[in-house]
């Protein structure tokens, strides 16, 4: 089916969609975790990883047996799971009542279903939603505005791909994670929206519900509960521009956005069940690891990262303060050490995919010091140092030391992340892609893991400033206390300080993302689409088209469903793909390429002067000036693109 592209499309008419894919994200895995045991905040913020994890699952094993991915699977694989779930609960918990003679809290029919929101989290968790809204969408444009990344081909083609055969499997078509693709397809079904704008409205999802329900949870678990705490967890959840701002167009890397979204809720849950100690929390946890897994796996990787942080700070803590002997806690940091280093030596070994990913090499290397500006001044891509994130960072990490000191797991966590950060930046040594290469080797992904904890030592900086202005509030006419001031004050800064003074620069990377000023950065623009959109309405039904993918040709079937030789950039280096790429100039004498046009049922060509940057030209020779090309047949040209008819071949 071929979907014209228009000009009236609004974020108010994408509302629906929007509403839709926040449900799908939350309601499936809410389910699953309540059925688990899990409650309150924690359970609304780990419940997305939980619900990718089961769309991506199901979807895989439905499809084994010839069924069609949709709304009643999705329905019946969620019942289905929840109702498991809630019987391995209560299994385990009676196995562990009979145990250890400790009976699990009973709770009223009510709030066992449906919990007790708290009035200060869902205010904290609304102002980290406006924020991001507001900075994100007008900056974004349109929602049928085309991030300019090649990577955004390859994407939004599998969501096509999964809405056109119904196969949300992750070997279709190729083996590679589908729980971001499968997530969206999946709301994409409603029919609410196009591919295109259904994607960018659920990069949006991500960012601005996802990601700030999670910091909230987070941030209250490391810091407490307190309303000054939870309301500055709302604004620090769009403090650091390394996510989502980053995460939103480089790439573009929209199933590490997703993966590290989805984060923070985990976390939370992790912290939570390490000090409660209590079974469904810890089950609900174990349930969203799948989930990160299948949507990027280095988020999995990431929670392992944290995890091994905040044990190790925290038995260095307990030797601090004598709750443990410091032979045990030797003994316990010595074997983490010992199995972290076998694992970094061996995954890679066993895994040929994981020794690819690593095998990434940066040319951009940097000094130690310049790193350092760029993951904690924020200057990585922007060419600018944010100086509220430079300012509150280090008054969050004195207040946690002096005054939050339960949260010192958390600073190491983010001293990790930074140190990852630096071996990827500033390190040519052979051996850091051990460790780096689970994100490719790539800062930019490492900065936005270093945004998780970054955001609570954001949040941390409010009761630091509250504590430094009250006295001098306090002598200021008329005399008094006056402690809601100095609260309204310390949070005000934290907005003020980076969403306020960076929102230019915050501003300006993103339209860089969306709309570059070099067309040689455009893979296909609102024109473009439009022009290539009448030429896909000459191809019938079950013919395909090939055409240099650098010429934005490949994007014709996520937009509008026309068959397409080639869905990504660049063109593949084996199979047909490379054979007709390099002798379609030729295929009046090649009778292989005919062979392979015939495989693919290629019946069409497509040219254009218009190429992108990212060009492979070695890999498409035989595609160039179409117009000279012995066996094909100009049929229309529109704007900068010309359809052709292949005579050529019988």
């Amino acid at each position: 089916m071929t979907t014209m592209p228009t000009e009236s499309t609004t974020w108010v008419g994408m509302l629906p969609a929007f509403v839709v894919l926040t449900v799908v994200a939350f309601l499936p895995g809410w389910l699953v975790v309540r059925a688990l045991g899990s409650r309150g905040l924690e359970a609304l913020a780990v419940s997305p990883a939980v619900s990718a994890g089961l769309i991506a699952t199901a979807a895989t094993v439905v499809q084994r047996f010839g069924v069609r991915w949709g709304w009643l699977p999705l329905l019946l694989s969620t019942a289905l799971v929840a109702g498991a779930a809630y019987v391995l609960s209560i299994g385990i918990s009676r196995l562990v009542e009979r145990r250890t003679g400790r009976a699990r809290a009973r709770l009223e029919h009510s709030r066992r279903l449906f919990g007790r929101p708290r009035p200060d989290a869902v205010v904290a968790i609304a102002i980290g939603v406006v924020i991001a809204l507001v900075t994100i969408v007008p900056t974004l444009g349109s929602p049928e505005e085309l991030v300019d990344s090649p990577d955004a081909v390859y994407h939004l083609d599998r969501i096509r791909l999964f809405l056109d055969t119904g196969n949300f499997s992750i070997a279709n078509n190729t083996f590679y994670p589908n729980g971001f693709h499968a997530w969206v397809a999946t709301g994409l079904q409603s029919g609410l929206a196009d591919v295109l704008p259904g994607t960018n409205v659920a990069t949006i999802v991500l960012a601005a519900v996802v990601w700030p329900v999670g910091c909230v949870a987070l941030v209250r678990h490391a810091l407490g509960t307190s309303r000054l705490v939870t309301y500055a967890a709302g604004f620090s959840s769009a403090a650091l521009v390394a996510f989502p701002t980053l995460l939103l167009g480089w790439g573009v890397l929209w199933p590490n956005l997703m993966g590290t979204a989805l984060t923070p809720g985990v976390l939370a849950l992790m912290l939570q069940a390490a000090r409660s100690r209590q079974v469904g929390q810890w089950l609900g946890f174990a349930a969203s690891l799948p989930g990160l897994a299948l949507v990027q796996p280095n988020a999995f990787v990431a929670i392992g990262v944290f995890a091994l942080a905040w044990l190790g700070a925290a038995r260095l803590r307990a030797g601090v303060l004598r709750h443990a002997s410091w032979r045990r806690v030797g003994l316990d940091l010595s074997l983490v050490t010992v199995v972290l280093a076998v694992g970094l030596y061996v995954a890679p070994a066993i895994s040929a995919r994981l020794a690819s990913t690593q095998s990434y090499v940066w040319k951009d290397r940097v000094s130690v010091w310049t790193a350092l500006v760029e993951v904690i001044g924020g200057q990585l891509l922007t060419g600018s140092v944010l100086w509220g994130p430079v300012i509150l960072l280090p008054v969050g990490i004195f207040w946690i030391v002096r005054r939050a000191r339960a949260a010192i797991p958390v600073l190491a966590m983010w001293l990790a992340a930074v140190v990852l950060y630096l071996i990827a930046a500033s390190s040519t040594a052979s051996w850091t892609s051990l460790i780096t290469g689970y994100w490719y080797n790539d800062k930019v992904r490492l900065a936005s893991l270093a945004a998780v904890p970054g955001v609570v030592i954001v949040a941390a900086a409010a009761p630091a400033i509250r504590s430094a202005i009250g006295p001098v509030l306090r002598r200021l006419p008329p005399p008094g206390r006056k402690p809601p001031a100095a609260g309204v004050v310390a949070l005000l800064v934290i907005p003020l300080l980076t969403i306020g003074w960076g929102y230019g620069v915050r501003h300006d990377t993103l339209v860089g993302f969306y709309r570059p000023a070099d067309p040689t950065h455009v893979i296909l623009s609102e024109q473009g689409q439009r022009d290539l959109a009448a030429l896909a309405a000459l191809i019938p039904p079950g013919e395909g088209v090939v055409g240099r993918p650098e010429n934005g040709s490949p994007l014709m079937f996520a937009l509008f469903g026309t068959d397409t030789l080639y869905r990504s950039i660049p063109i593949p280096t084996t199979g047909d793909e490379i054979l007709i790429g390099t002798g379609f100039d030729r295929l009046s004498t090649r009778p292989d390429v005919c062979a392979a046009l015939a495989r693919h049922h290629i019946t069409w060509a497509i040219d254009s002067t218009h190429v992108y940057w990212l060009d492979r030209p070695e890999r498409s020779s035989g595609l160039f000036d179409l117009a000279n090309v012995d066996g094909v047949k100009a049929v229309k040209t529109v704007g900068a693109y010309t359809l052709f008819r292949i005579t050529g071949c019988p």
